[in-house]
């Protein structure tokens, strides 16, 4: 009789670890085909973190490399974590359709475009994920951003002025 329970025990045991295996093999989902996916990898290996700025390379550029104190011309849109479009000079409804310049290291820009932008080469494509102490940290800006925000800015190097 002993024996019996003992048997049934273990069999009662290996259907409920073979059901948890099925249940939680089951749930898998393999996305390795997607394209998605295969964006989302490419671009993982292609991201790097400088100091506050994790940068994203979506295009290779094939020009000259900025540097500081270059003056550089760029194109941009700057998104909020959420998504939200906050500002951009490709977008006309933001009224300034035209290429943002300024120089490297100057102190124009916020720290994480400084950053973000060295390195760069014309032609390039970066998604820069900036940190609020590289952005406008306990501030925000203009009722736009709020305090301690992680922004985003997707930015293409047009040209180079050294």
């Amino acid at each position: 009789m002993k024996k019996n329970m003992v048997w049934w025990f273990l069999i009662v045991i290996v259907v409920v670890g073979i059901l948890v295996f099925i249940t939680i093999n089951s749930k898998r989902v393999d996305y390795s085909n997607s394209k998605i996916a295969g964006e989302e990898q490419n671009n993982m290996q292609n991201a790097q973190q400088i100091e506050g700025v994790k940068i994203i390379i979506l295009k290779e550029g094939n020009g000259d490399i900025a540097k500081s104190g270059d003056t550089v011309a760029m194109n941009y849109t700057g998104k909020l974590a959420d998504g939200t479009i906050f500002d951009s000079n490709v977008d006309p409804k933001f009224n300034h359709v035209q290429p943002f310049v300024f120089t490297i290291g100057a102190g124009q820009v916020i720290r994480g475009w400084d950053v973000g932008i060295a390195g760069m080469k014309v032609g390039e494509g970066r998604i820069l994920e900036i940190n609020p102490d590289y952005a406008y940290g306990e501030a925000g800006a203009g009722g736009v951003i709020p305090p301690n925000a992680t922004i985003s800015f997707e930015v293409e190097l047009l040209q180079i002025e050294k």
